[in-house]
């Protein structure tokens, strides 16, 4: 049970006590059971007024807790009034009338006038109707409702004590006129409540105001017990004193030492409780700034024992992972491991425990960890041993790599693909101007030997070769271009770009006899980058004219475009060669021409498709036909 909340149910127990008290009494003397009265006289020491006053300073009490401030501060007006009148007829010994206002008492036990209460429970009730109306109006606790209530508290409690060691003047200011029991109690829980309730968040300490409240408890009970002494001595003309040492003097020696040594402790108690607050505060704020410090932490901590079990996780090990904080901590740590580790972990652990022998304790290594939705991913793994009160703890630190293990293997597929780029490029690049040089060779001979004919063919194979050098720097440019270009995104409509597309093409061989279809919604529009659009759409068109099947006898390409799901999709397709099975695991490849014998082109158009539909966020993407094949790319719709 949290301690704290504990104090706040003070407010409530409190309340239900006087209310109860209250009303059992006021039962009590509307029933008036003269055979009770006369066995147990004691128990009509509270009186139907008072036992009245009490249910209002209960139900008040209660009602100022929860807010009600304007009912419990009228509430207690009343109980301030009654308090006042029937202190003062003790003080100006005056008969107000007030002591059976609202009841005739039926018995009474010896009191000095019917109905009449004592001196200190007067005074008691107008000191807890003032605190418990401040209490309504500041809604928290502060010194003068502490101080109230000491007040109160110590007078109920010196009445309580007095009744435990028949000490008559604890509860007894006036002779015949006591405090009863049941009111002493109903003081010292309301004064409780008003007291320690709310007391740490206005800054005091509840131990050094309880120390504080015993001691001066303790001498005002021998204060009075001194006063009693010398009352009984004046009374019956004697003086109690042994070997001439006088009671009265030896009960002053011990109210001062007792007093002294008493403060001393208190004082102590004060001290130390203001060093412990400070220690306790200075603690706080130092695991409050550890907490911090681990929680935000971008890589995972996490605590084992020497069991295995997990003892703590981090924010960053639930994000990590997958799992709440509750779903590790008290379970195997080896639940986070894929296998062989997952089966093989308390092994390690126990050859630790027997040998000593460290594998990845006191240093760090990759290691794969396992999400709770049973993904595996790659982690950096740092383990320490932790000696902690005489028990071992482990202490790891994991990383997610998978991004720069994804990095580490992109760099080398990207390292991979410039090589062979650089291979490629110079080869395809020196052959058509090495075959050029040859045949410029043959064509002087030919010039000085007058062969004209021959030298125009020589002339014509040379521009062949030149064609398909132009065609290869172009489409290395386009590829560089695809890389390192900026550029700023903007609509794109897209039956209109597949229109201008398609008439760019009209050049080629047999184009006239191949139908194209553009059926692209004139709305559908796209935010993307005009430039790479153009070159992936150009690819697209231009790989189907050129693979189109010369035996067939309607060649078609039909062009389709619609969104789905978030994305926009192009899809180019036509009833041509298609691309064999088994060369179809060379796709959107560099330098690979899958029908060398119908096109002489560079072999980079579909890596330059690919490399396009990447730039813009997108992918590219093939289907084999019956006949023919479907090309397409996927792009984040930017509408």
């Amino acid at each position: 049970m949290n301690f704290t909340w504990s104090w706040e149910r003070a407010t409530g127990a409190a309340s239900l006590w006087c209310i109860a008290v209250g009303v059992i009494m006021m039962t009590l003397w509307l029933a008036e059971p003269a055979g009770l009265a006369a066995a147990h006289p004691g128990l009509f020491g509270m009186k139907f007024n008072a036992a009245l006053a009490f249910v209002v300073l209960g139900a008040g009490l209660y009602l100022a807790a929860r807010g009600r401030v304007r009912l419990a501060v009228l509430m207690m007006v009343p109980v301030f009034i009654y308090g006042a009148i029937a202190f003062s007829q003790h003080l100006f010994g005056i008969d107000t009338g007030i002591d059976t206002l609202l009841n005739e008492p039926f018995v009474d036990i010896g009191t000095s006038r019917p109905g009449r209460i004592a001196p200190n429970t007067a005074l008691c009730f107008m000191l807890m109707s003032l605190a418990i109306a401040r209490r309504a109006l500041c809604r928290k606790n502060d010194i003068v409702q502490v101080a109230l209530g000491f007040a109160t508290f110590i007078i109920a409690a010196a009445a309580l004590v007095g009744y435990a060691i028949s000490l008559d003047f604890a509860h007894d200011w006036i002779r015949f006129t006591r405090m009863s029991f049941q009111s002493a109690s109903c003081f010292v829980a309301l004064s409780i409540a008003i007291i320690f309730v709310g007391t740490e968040k206005a800054g005091y300490n509840r131990l050094t105001i309880a120390a504080i409240l015993g001691l001066l408890t303790y001498l005002i009970l021998l204060a009075m017990t001194y006063y009693e002494l010398a009352r009984y001595e004046t009374a019956f003309g004697i003086t109690f004193s042994i070997n001439d040492i006088n009671a009265r003097g030896t009960l002053s020696s011990l109210v001062l030492i007792s007093g002294a040594l008493y403060g001393a402790l208190v004082v102590h108690l004060y001290y130390s409780s203001r060093r412990v607050r400070a220690m306790a505060a200075d603690l706080a704020e130092s695991r409050g700034r550890l907490a911090a410090i681990i929680d935000n932490a971008v890589d995972g901590i996490i605590t084992i024992d020497q069991h295995g079990l997990i003892q703590s996780v981090n924010d960053a090990c639930t994000r990590i992972f997958g799992y709440a904080p509750e779903e590790m901590i008290g379970r195997n740590v080896k639940m986070l491991m894929p296998e062989p580790y997952h089966s093989a972990h308390d092994g390690y652990l126990g050859n630790y425990h027997r040998t000593g022998e460290a594998k990845i304790i006191g240093s760090g290594r990759e290691v794969e960890g396992r999400r709770k939705d049973g993904f595996i991913f790659p982690l950096d793994l740092a383990v320490a041993r932790v000696e902690l009160n005489g028990a071992t703890i482990y202490s790891g630190i994991v990383r997610d790599i998978s991004e720069r293990k994804a990095s580490e293997q992109a760099l080398i597929e990207a390292n991979a693909e410039l090589e062979e780029f650089a291979y490629r490029t110079s080869h395809d690049l020196r052959s058509p101007i090495a075959s050029s040089l040859g045949l410029l060779g043959i064509s002087k001979d030919m010039l000085a030997e007058g062969n004209t004919p021959a030298l125009g063919q020589m002339l014509q194979r040379m521009e062949v070769n030149f064609r398909r050098l132009d065609h290869l720097i172009q489409n290395i440019i386009t590829v560089t271009r695809t890389r390192l270009m900026e550029e700023d995104e903007r609509p794109i409509e897209l039956h209109a770009l597949v229109a201008e597309a398609i008439e760019a093409l009209s050049h080629l061989d047999d184009f006239k006899r191949i139908r194209i279809e553009n059926h692209v919604p004139a709305e559908l529009t796209i935010v993307s980058k005009p430039s790479k659009f153009q070159v992936i759409v150009g690819n697209m068109l231009s790989n189907a004219v050129k693979y189109h099947d010369p035996k067939e006898a309607e060649p078609a390409i039909d062009v389709r475009a619609f969104r789905y799901g978030g994305r926009l999709r192009l899809s180019v397709e036509d009833n041509g060669l298609g691309v064999p099975p088994a060369s179809r695991h060379l796709l959107f490849k560099m330098f690979k021409r899958l029908h060398p014998n119908r096109s002489f082109g560079s072999g980079l158009g579909l890596y330059i498709l690919r490399k396009s539909a990447e730039a813009l966020g997108g992918a590219a993407l093939y289907e084999a036909r019956d006949k023919g094949s479907r090309f397409m790319i996927e792009l984040p719709d930017g509408d």
